[in-house]
């Protein structure tokens, strides 16, 4: 198996462990509907990293354009996909037990999922920029403003209000803005 074969199991398996987690977690917001009934942004949010972990996984295929492999590389895009993983956390902790509102929970720990998520950026730029400057002009000028709106979307999320977090999660992936007020 060549190198980017053997990257491309390990990626499968932790990508597969973050929509797991947040798969799980929206169905079980479909088993409690009285405990989750508020968290909107939360559902947003997890449709949004679910989109960015299929649309990680797509673009990763580009790895194979890779020719020449060494130890960072690999490791490079393996802490890439791990950040997938590490993003549902907050959204979708192991224990929830000793708190009794679930909104409460996920907006205070906004943070380091919002810190993961900046994170991703720059790793999404650098895997980018590891693929090659011709797959990085095939982009065109839409990734580069893509990832200035991602980034002013990151830079503004230290707000507690969940419409704000609702309305800015299709920014955050580079979708059409959405009139939060309409999601009410």
């Amino acid at each position: 198996m060549d190198a980017y074969g053997h990257l491309r199991v390990l990626v499968s398996l932790i990508l597969g462990l973050s929509i797991t987690r947040v798969l799980s977690g929206l169905s079980r917001r479909l088993q409690e509907p009285g405990k989750t009934d508020r968290m909107h942004a939360q559902i947003v949010w997890s449709m949004a990293l679910l989109l960015g972990a299929v649309h990680f996984w797509w673009w990763e295929f580009a790895l194979r354009l890779v020719e020449t492999w060494n130890f960072w590389i690999y490791i490079f895009a393996l802490a890439n996909a791990s950040l997938f993983f590490l993003m549902s956390t907050p959204l979708y902790p192991d224990h929830l037990q000793d708190h009794g509102d679930r909104e409460v929970f996920v907006i205070r720990r906004r943070h380091a999922f919002f810190a993961l998520f900046a994170i991703s950026f720059a790793f999404d730029l650098i895997d980018t920029l590891i693929k090659g400057r011709e797959h990085f002009a095939s982009l065109g000028v839409w990734y580069i403003v893509r990832g200035r709106g991602r980034d002013r979307s990151v830079c503004n999320e230290n707000r507690r209000q969940p419409q704000a977090h609702v309305a800015r999660a299709g920014l955050a992936r580079g979708e059409r803005p959405v009139d939060h007020h309409a999601l009410q």
